[in-house]
């Protein structure tokens, strides 16, 4: 089941998050096929390139087997999918470890949950650190008494963990003294051990690209906390991050949370990382919901882990009927929460990926043009899937003085007509939630390319992109 809806998830391609594309997808496909859209975070040096040199593995087997479809895009989405599987194994382990009822309640919930189904396919560095945290978790308190090597290799995901995004640092830290305690030779050391391996791995990886290492976390903890780039994409109250769950989980939001301190009695150390994960993300201006990711999930297995709690005191002729209506009831508010406030995200930006997809079907396309698009995403080589220029034009003035250099153009539907008379409509996406340009237009003939129209990397230089 768990791997049904986790694939189901990765079929249909939207922009959820612009960081997917640009922060890891796009520098992946350099990697892979050349080309590519690089924005500020490249430009700075604050993106360690670890995780784009992991998905251009997929990546490349897709364009290899079939370099005119998106079967690239699929395998990263399917990989990713895969590595999430982690995440519902340790809330098995974590419940057998208590009884085979909690198993079978913490592992429903975990391969169910609509926000871990959503973000499983997602290539962003919350759901890959997520899985990263979970096999440590996994390591260290779904086992009795773990040993040298289980705290060695736990060591080793949590210095993944922590290279795939630094924000996780402090409840890795929480997650270590809870579970190493003062066990400096049977823990603390093999643990360290294994967390170097990861850091010397993160700066191979690095280094491979002519990037010095650990560079990128300096940069990124400078540019983010001391300069505030991170504010100029809106802030949010100390509370933000209560709000955005309250919003996501609706009429859930109490019974979960009560389920959860029901739930962290039995594994408190689940619910400290939780907590600590959430208050240090509360301290940063700058929110937005994945973010906290890790903390959501955590609450949820605590509350299916609370719901089996409650189950065990049921009489053992009731045991069956009742736990068949527990998880009927959490796979209905899953249900009900993925199709409620949450429900824009499953097709947001599902507009701009199919124009951009579309407009690199011709393998002879020979120029696009994006035509007054908006100041965040514009377009991505790994959708369009062409070694071509792309352009970004602002007036019907400069659409018809470069015309030459582009066949191609992707435009919002309310300005397809403002284009030269030669550029036929071919086909408009079905419209989104947002203004996402829709419509791809088209002429015959070909292309010369002109260095006086603005390519996409000089436009993005020129917003602070």
């Amino acid at each position: 089941m768990a791997a049904a809806l986790r694939i189901a998830a990765s079929i249909p391609f939207m922009v959820g998050w612009f960081d997917e594309i640009w922060q890891y997808l796009e520098p992946a496909w350099h990697l892979v096929a050349g080309p590519w859209v690089q924005t500020w975070d490249y430009r700075a040096g604050l993106r360690s390139w670890l995780i784009p040199e992991l998905l251009a593995v997929p990546m490349g087997l897709g364009h290899a087997l079939s370099p005119d479809t998106m079967l690239h895009l699929l395998l990263v989405r399917l990989a990713l999918a895969a590595l999430s599987l982690v995440i519902v194994g340790a809330a098995v382990s974590l419940g057998l470890r208590l009884s085979r009822l909690h198993g079978i309640v913490a592992g429903f919930v975990a391969a169910t949950w609509f926000e871990l189904v959503y973000f499983a396919p997602r290539a962003l560095s919350e759901p890959i650190g997520l899985a990263l945290l979970m096999g440590a978790i996994w390591l260290l308190l779904a086992h009795a008494r773990p040993g040298p090597r289980q705290f060695a290799a736990a060591g080793l995901l949590m210095g993944l963990c922590f290279v795939a995004r630094i924000q996780y640092g402090p409840a890795l830290l929480t997650l270590a003294i809870l579970a190493a305690r003062r066990d400096w030779r049977g823990a603390w050391l093999p643990m360290i051990a294994g967390g170097c391996a990861a850091l010397a791995i993160d700066a191979a990886a690095n280094l491979a690209m002519g990037a010095s290492p650990f560079r990128w976390m300096i940069e990124a903890a400078r540019i983010n906390l001391i300069e505030g780039r991170a504010r100029a994409y809106g802030e949010m109250p100390l509370y933000g991050y209560f709000s955005l769950i309250a919003w996501y989980w609706y009429l859930a939001t109490a019974p979960i949370l009560l389920l959860a301190w029901i739930g962290a009695k039995r594994y408190p150390a689940l619910l400290w990382v939780a907590l600590v994960h959430l208050g240090f993300h509360s301290l940063i201006g700058h929110k937005e919901y994945r973010f906290v990711l890790a903390s959501t999930a955590l609450l949820v297995i605590l509350a299916a882990i609370g719901s089996a709690e409650l189950l065990r005191r049921l009489p053992r002729r009731r045991l069956a009927l009742a736990t068949a209506g527990t998880l009927a009831l959490w796979g209905m508010a899953s249900a009900a929460l993925a199709a409620g406030h949450f429900r824009p995200n499953w097709s947001l930006e599902a507009d701009l990926a199919a124009a951009l997809e579309r407009a690199g079907r011709p393998p002879g396309t020979c120029g696009l043009a994006l035509y007054r698009p908006r100041d965040t995403v514009a377009g991505a080589y790994a959708l369009y899937r062409r070694d071509t220029p792309i352009y970004v034009l602002g007036t019907p003035e400069e659409a018809m003085r470069h015309a030459g250099a582009f066949d191609t153009v992707v435009a919002p539907r309310a300005h397809a007509a403002e284009l030269p008379k030669q550029y036929r409509l071919e086909a408009c996406a079905a419209p989104g939630r947002t203004d996402a340009p829709g419509c791809v237009l088209r002429r015959a003939g070909g292309c010369t390319p002109d260095p006086a129209a603005t390519g996409i990397d000089a436009w993005l230089r020129a917003s602070g992109n």
